[in-house]
């Protein structure tokens, strides 16, 4: 909500306004959906389609908490300092 005057105020970088559309937009309907239908009850589940982009905090959730377990395996099980 706090874009627009953000925006306004700002010199801000086409890269930079293409990743604020994307993250505003996210999982709205704005990048499409997914429909599912149980084949047994009929129960419908809506799924909005994400951004992917790099930059936002919904969509690289998943990928970094994937990163961080895969560092940690590295990790020796002596101390550090």
């Amino acid at each position: 909500r706090f874009y627009p005057s953000f925006e306004s105020t700002h010199s801000i970088s086409p890269a930079q306004r293409k990743a604020a559309y994307h993250i505003m937009n996210c999982k709205t309907g704005a990048f499409g959906v997914n429909v599912s239908v149980c084949e047994d009850c009929g129960c419908m589940s809506v799924h909005y389609n994400s951004c992917r982009n790099r930059c936002c905090p919904m969509c690289q959730e998943f990928p970094k908490e994937k990163w961080v377990d895969a560092r940690r395996e590295d990790i020796l099980d002596a101390p550090y300092f």
